[in-house]
């Protein structure tokens, strides 16, 4: 039985204390520190010992420790915790910026420790249904995608509005799009096009387009927004053979609709007032196949996650959330951050 420590012990430093007693059999709970004396009475209530130091905790015999604190200390406690010998799992975003990123991950280099970041995203059944999708052709080779997600609600917590902590959507949600994107298209990012915009709060962006463009010619359009009243798609495949559509987030119902090509093209006309077209003529019912989103064999495992973790220290598997990959994330989202700023296209 591997003892993990929580460090926060905030919104998503609660949930995995919780999910992790409830759904992990292999890890236990072993304590918890926060600055903050009501969290720490909330986690004292749930059952779970507080430590009044994060060095207390990291002393304690723990073997890994999840870092779930604002963003800008991601950086600091994962160092920290790697110093003192314990592996790492980290919230999202890794960090702020790439020398953190660097010094986070020559640590886990140089004590042999392991660090990843905990991209539960990818365990989306919506998600995983647009990537048998993508993998499976059901479009024909993949020319473009779009991921939206949209609320009406603002942030979550108060730190994420506040600039000095790392707050902003980008930093919430546009890193897991990000993340999705990169792990859906076969082929490395080589540009990044952003427009980031505050609309409520002052100091951070509450939402954004970017177009990332990978060297096999596959534009991938993100955009998210915490202000939008009216939803979109949450993903839309245009592929050579055809158009695939995955309405709504959370869920693995979508549609795909293929050209018939073996049947030749009826010709219309639409009328309106203000003048005729035929580009617009809608195509025929029975020059297409409509056909259902593919099934996924198994639903989509968020535990899976915390297994892997468990199997890479007991060295029976590889992460799955690699160095490699939280890198080239990182990289996507600061030259998002860098193209809204300067209005133009950033090479990677």
């Amino acid at each position: 039985m591997k003892k993990i420590g929580i460090i926060g012990y905030g919104n998503m430093g609660s949930w995995h204390a919780e999910n992790i007693t409830a759904r992990i059999k292999d890890l236990t709970v072993s304590g918890i520190y926060d600055i903050d004396p009501a969290r720490c009475a909330a986690a004292e209530q749930n059952g779970f010992k507080n430590y009044p130091t994060a060095e207390a905790l990291l002393e304690s015999g723990i073997d890994i420790v999840l870092i779930a604190t604002p963003n800008d200390l991601h950086k600091s406690y994962s160092v920290m915790a790697m110093e003192a010998g314990v592996n790492v799992v980290c919230e999202k975003p890794a960090c702020l910026n790439e020398k953190e990123l660097d010094e986070v991950l020559e640590t886990s280099r140089r004590t042999g420790k392991f660090y990843t970041v905990h991209q539960n995203r990818r365990f989306d059944p919506d998600f995983r249904v647009v990537k048998e999708i993508i993998d499976q052709k059901l479009v024909g080779n993949t020319l473009s995608v779009e991921s939206r997600l949209y609320n009406s609600r603002g942030c979550s917590t108060a730190w994420r509005s506040t600039y000095s902590a790392g707050g902003g959507a980008l930093y919430d949600w546009g890193i897991h799009m990000i993340d999705q994107a990169l792990n859906l298209i076969d082929s490395r990012p080589v540009s990044v096009y952003a427009y980031l915009k505050k609309q409520v709060y002052s100091e951070v962006d509450d939402g954004g387009k970017l177009i990332i463009t990978f060297e096999n010619k596959v534009r991938f359009e993100i955009a998210f927004d915490f202000w939008c009243y009216i939803s979109e798609p949450r993903w839309r495949v245009l592929g050579d053979d055809g158009t695939a559509c995955v309405p709504e987030w959370f869920s693995a119902e979508g549609e795909i609709i293929k050209a018939n090509k073996n049947i030749e093209l009826e010709k219309g006309c639409v009328y309106t007032p203000n003048g005729i077209s035929t580009t617009m003529w809608p195509r025929p019912k029975q020059n297409i196949q409509q056909l259902s989103a593919p099934k996924l064999e198994a639903e989509p495992c968020w535990e899976e996650f915390y297994e892997n973790v468990i199997d890479v220290l007991e060295g029976r598997a590889e992460p799955l959330v690699t160095h490699e990959q939280i890198t080239a994330a990182l990289k996507v989202m600061l030259a998002a951050f860098r193209s809204s700023e300067t209005n133009r296209v950033i090479i990677i």
